[in-house]
């Protein structure tokens, strides 16, 4: 007998000078939208100001959507290794705003978000976005980061299904 379960993904492409969040509720096997967004960051701010204004920003969102989870893009091997220290520490306090409000935090890799959401680990950005907005029953296009954060977060709801069956075996 199966239990209808439901759950809050906030899902986040996290970035310094841009970043996007989408949360998504799931239910019975039904997907829906809940808020999507994407900011860019002056780049006249300092480092420090971007990562104050981005924890300030996920504390925020977080206690607004209260997520049973929050899933973040895992940073891959970037062209710079500045861009991914910084990158780096952005998830990490994004990780943070949920960890101290008792909120699951898991990251989930470029590669596995586009096989789930497309099929193909290697899918290009627009077809990701195209599946994400029939998936969702979304018209018009979220913005590249809310996209990207509303397929890290159904792709969590994939993984973490998968996860359950195994520990029930």
């Amino acid at each position: 007998m199966k239990q209808n379960t439901a759950i809050t993904v906030l899902g986040v492409d996290p970035g310094l000078n841009c970043f996007g969040y989408g949360a998504i509720f799931e239910c019975s096997g039904v997907i829906k939208a809940l808020k999507y967004g994407q900011y860019v960051i002056s780049k006249k701010l300092s480092f420090e100001d971007k990562l104050v204004f981005i924890g300030k920003t996920f504390d925020t969102i977080i206690e607004e959507i209260k997520p049973d989870v929050v899933a973040i893009e895992r940073i891959y091997v970037a062209k710079n290794t500045r861009i991914a220290l910084s990158i780096g520490l952005v998830s990490g306090i994004i990780a943070y705003s949920g960890i101290v409000k008792n909120v699951k935090v898991c990251f989930i890799t470029p590669g596995e978000i586009k096989k789930t959401i497309t099929g193909n680990g290697q899918a290009l950005k627009h077809q990701v976005g195209f599946m994400v907005q029939k998936m969702l029953g979304i018209n018009e296009q979220p913005g590249e980061h809310a996209t990207d954060a509303l397929a890290t977060a159904i792709s969590f709801l994939s993984v973490n299904k998968f996860q359950t069956m195994v520990e029930m075996l």
